[in-house]
């Protein structure tokens, strides 16, 4: 929703934090303030809410005070301004600590936090004498109390008037990212022993003015339930899995297609202009794009909400991307060092768990409560009758990606042993012009060897594991690749293109193998068992059904450079196959690789296979140069 006083101005406020900018400057803000209504005027006084990074916490926040401040003109037309009955607008003093704005060194974490004190009472109009953060938080919300006739209440109910005045030395207190100094220091127990002595004396002394605070609401990544604030804090409610607040944070695809509908439209009209989709994609086949790539948080297991900086960038890029791992994403991650054996659980969803979601020791955490309060894990579904049991899985895809993806770079290839001679740079380059130059046999045997160079510990039976241990060789040897390419129909593995070899676009395919790769070399001397082989086959085929039924080539045939179609079969840990045609080939074979059934319209592309002639429109290169 913008602003009311320049409705015909709908910008995206990526990255914008502050409320009164979004609303004053005639960006996009999708309405929450029926949360900020219930925080302000509902009986719990004092709240936590952990949400993962970059999910709008400090947006939050901010606009908290900008409705505990009074500022009533902002929140005209929004759900706050209707729920406040005959007009009422208390203004409270607030004092907002962000957390992390103190840096990463825990042992100037009490220097910081006295110093940014002694700057908030100056710029109120008062001095405090406090020479430690514990005690200068006390001396400031005692002062704020004390001049509390400053601020006027705004109400016209006499009833309420009364109430309030009674009420008018309360301060309310709003505390963002409470854990960073915590997660700043993850893997370093003596800095968070630092840390926690000066945060334990901070929020004791938060607990000592008590009398004199209307609110608290607090914020953070996770919730370490050992942590001084929840222990000298006892009255402080969670909220964070609460059903009431499952929307608070994020966006719902209902609000994406009422408050970013024009921007959703402009998005569809370039990708049909550009032919990045079909004319058969629609409204309805974008949000589901969307919902794929980037929604699926829940915390109640039932209401699930989209990322907002990934939808946000999505809106302004018009490309389907991994932008949380370019925002931090992963660096949680790499921090707590999360074992390989919970990745493996993690990739194949986590059936059922019972455990608490709290962490409670920040040197020894739980990595699958970590993982889901990080946010990467969601709650899939709630047990019925038991809520405290979870089914936990991967939110969505740019998630799946970024988890598989730093697993790859930072667990397998990692793991190779620099000696070993199946795996060196000069081999992945090989290996990538062999495969863009549809030398077969010498990729495959490139593949196979870098497959057999992984500790079978940390091989996982995935179709995403080879597709992204692919883009990985690619971007090592520095080939540009598009992952996850969506089209009109549906998302093409993995596009490789360069100017020296074109275009390829490839489909891969994952088949277990007969054997028992625990007991038994999964290529033996004897070769590769018949099963297998017609696995490989099947494999191959279904790859190559699945480019021609989906038009993966639509967006590159008719372009400067020549295309290729390429189908790669795995079976088991490393028996490998790759295929590969071009275009104009595949889709005078389209019969062969789509059966009788392809009789049936069969997609832009292929439509023009049924005669066995290439394609009239749009023409490739080849059939531009043979006309010249």
């Amino acid at each position: 929703m913008t602003n009311s006083n320049k409705p015909n101005i709908a910008k995206i406020g990526n990255n914008i934090v502050n409320f009164s900018e979004l609303r004053n400057e005639g960006y996009i803000y999708v309405d929450k303030t029926k949360f900020v209504h219930e925080i302000l005027s509902g009986p719990d006084k004092r709240l936590f809410l952990s949400r993962p990074r970059r999910f709008g916490k400090t947006l939050l926040i901010d606009t908290l005070e900008e409705a505990a401040v009074g500022r009533k003109e902002l929140f005209a037309g929004l759900a706050i301004d209707r729920l406040r009955k005959d007009g009422d607008w208390p203004r409270y003093h607030v004092l907002r600590i962000g957390m992390s704005r103190f840096g990463d060194n825990p042992a100037l974490l009490d220097w910081n936090l006295t110093d940014f004190l002694h700057s908030f009472a100056s710029r109120r109009g008062f001095t405090i004498t406090g020479q430690d953060s514990a005690y200068s938080l006390t001396k400031v919300i005692t002062s704020l109390s004390l001049n509390y006739a400053d601020i006027p209440i705004l109400t016209g109910n006499v009833r309420t008037q009364n109430a309030l005045v009674s009420n008018r030395g309360k301060i309310i207190v709003l505390i963002d990212e409470y854990d960073a100094p915590i997660i700043n220091n993850i893997m370093n127990t003596t800095n968070i022993n630092i840390a926690k002595k000066t945060l334990h004396s901070f929020y004791n002394a938060l607990k000592s003015c008590d009398d004199m605070i209307e609110r608290v609401f607090i914020t953070g990544i996770t919730k370490f339930a050992q942590l001084s604030v929840f222990s000298a804090m006892n009255n402080l409610s969670d909220i964070t899995f609460q059903p009431g607040y499952a929307t608070i944070c994020g966006f719902t695809p209902y609000e994406i297609s009422t408050c970013y509908s024009v921007h959703l439209d402009k998005v569809l009209a370039d990708f049909k202009k550009n032919k990045k989709m079909g004319p058969d994609f629609t409204r309805e086949s974008l949000m589901k794009r969307i919902v794929d790539w980037y929604d699926g948080y829940s915390w109640n297991g039932k209401d699930r909400v989209i990322n907002p900086i990934s939808l946000q960038k999505f809106l302004l890029d018009h490309i389907f991307n991994n932008y949380w791992i370019q925002t931090g994403g992963i660096n949680f991650l790499n921090q707590m060092n999360i074992k390989d054996d919970v990745f493996s659980t993690v990739f194949k969803g986590v059936p059922e768990f019972s455990g608490s979601v709290d962490i409670q020791d920040a040197g020894n955490a739980d990595p699958v409560a970590v993982m889901l309060q990080a946010g990467y894990l969601t709650v899939r579904k709630r047990k019925r009758f038991k809520q405290s049991e979870l089914y936990l899985a991967v939110p969505n895809k740019e998630v799946g990606m970024t988890i598989m993806k730093n697993y790859i770079d930072t667990r397998v290839i990692s793991s190779i042993s620099p000696d070993d001679d199946n795996f060196t740079p000069e081999l992945c380059k090989e290996f990538c012009n062999a495969f863009c130059q549809a030398q077969s046999d010498r990729a495959e045997e490139l593949l196979h060897g870098f497959l057999s160079a992984i500790p079978y510990t940390l091989h996982e039976e995935l179709e995403s594991f080879y597709h992204l241990f692919l883009l990985s060789i690619f971007k090592m040897s520095r080939f540009k690749t598009i992952p996850e390419r969506i089209t009109a129909k549906g998302i093409a593995d993995l596009v490789i293109t360069s100017p020296e070899h074109g275009c390829m676009v490839t489909e891969i395919k994952y088949g277990k193998s007969s054997i028992n790769a625990d007991t038994a070399d999964p290529v033996s001397a004897t070769g590769i068992s018949d099963k297998d082989e017609r696995k490989l086959n099947s494999c191959i085929r279904a790859a190559f059904r699945q480019i021609l039924k989906n038009d993966y080539l639509l967006p590159y045939v008719g372009g400067r450079f020549p295309v290729r179609a390429v189908a790669v079969a795995v079976c088991g840990r490393n028996r490998v196959r790759i295929r590969s045609f071009p275009a104009e080939e595949l889709i005078q074979r389209a019969q062969e690789f789509l059966g009788n059934a392809s009789r049936r319209k069969i997609g832009a592309v292929t439509s023009a296979a049924r005669n066995d002639e290439p394609p009239q429109n749009p023409r490739s290169p080849r059939q531009r140069r043979s006309r010249q």
